[in-house]
Order: C-alpha cells, then structure tokens, then sequence
C-alpha cells in the first residue's frame, strides 16, 4: 500500500456551485483558511460581486459582460468607520463590545472590535457582524441599550431586534449605545 508524501502540502476543497450563501473554504498546511465565493472577473481579470454595474477596483462597466460566476477569493467589502475615526477593514466578521473576546465566535475565526468609553452604553458583546458571500448583516446580541440601523436616505431608523440578523447596505450607520459605526464600501449607493 502506498503512503501520502507528507512534506507535499496538503489541500482540501469544497465546490458548491451556485450556492453563494455557504462559501467554500480552502485550507493549506502552509496557509491561512482562504474564504471562496461565487464572482465575476471584469474584462482585466478582477474578482467582482456578481451584482456591482462597475468593477470595483478598475471601475470598467461590467454591463458588457456574460456574468458567468466562478469560486474565488472574497476581496474586502469596504471598511468599518467607527465614531472616533477608527477604520476596520471588512474581510472577517467582527463582535463589537465593551469584552467582545469573551464572544464564542471570537474563538471561531470573528475579529474583536473593542469599543470603550466613558458611559458609552455599549454592553460587553453588543452586536456581531457577519459575512455571507457578498452580504453584511448586522445581529444585536441582546444587548441593554439595543442596536438601531440608519440606512442611507432612508429618514426612519429601525431597532433591531436581538438575535435577527438583518443586511446592510453600503452607507448604513449602525448605532449601539452612545456610539455608532458607518459600512463603508465601493459599492455605495
């Protein structure tokens, strides 16, 4: 019988096509997890969501194209703009809280946010923001004082309840406590 060469690195992979709500993941020996999505590529080769009329790093119209989808790797979606002026590059889900390390999913892969300040009204772990295929969602995690999405142009706010994941768009402030944070992103309306 013969045996696997373990100096040869070793990959694994799942394909789902045209099922973008569970990505693919592929994992190396020698590299980090690598998230998988479906996509597009413009007319110069760059990986784009299925759904933007503009490639996002050349700006070329993707009007004149097929959109035949394929797998790879998810470019950041825009960046997290916090209320003092902090930026977070949004590539991994985060938990966002006074103790957000103290979140299980933290021990899963998410990236800590930690938000402090005097009477802020943020409670430990206020709210968790996920990454699914091309889509943010925002969920409160039951937190005291609640979270409140401020979509643009869109003059009612709206309480979210705990627990219920709900999407966000490019723009939207998202307010938790006494302090908020805006998705940023190319795709903006």
């Amino acid at each position: 019988m013969r045996q696997p060469d373990r100096s040869a690195p070793f990959e694994a992979v799942l394909l789902l096509p045209a099922y973008t709500d569970a990505p693919t993941v592929i994992a190396t020996r020698d590299e980090p997890t690598q998230l998988l999505v479906e996509g597009v590529h413009c007319a110069n080769g760059h990986f784009n969501d299925p759904a933007v009329p503009y490639c996002q790093l050349c700006g070329i119209s993707m009007a004149q194209l097929t959109h035949v989808t394929v797998l790879g790797p998810r470019p950041p979606l825009g960046v997290l703009l916090l209320d003092d002026g902090a930026t977070f590059r949004l590539d991994a889900d985060y938990v966002v809280g006074r103790e957000p390390h103290r979140d299980p999913a933290v021990a899963r892969g998410a990236r800590p946010l930690r938000v402090t300040g005097s009477a802020s009204g943020v409670s430990r772990q206020h709210l968790r923001i996920t990454l699914t295929g091309w889509t943010v969602r925002v969920v409160d995690l039951g937190s005291a004082n609640g979270t409140v999405l401020e979509p643009p142009r869109d003059p009612h706010p709206r309480r979210l309840e705990p627990g219920v994941p709900a999407e966000i768009t490019p723009g939207t402030r998202v307010a938790f406590g006494l302090r908020w944070l805006r998705y940023e992103s190319h795709r903006n309306p």
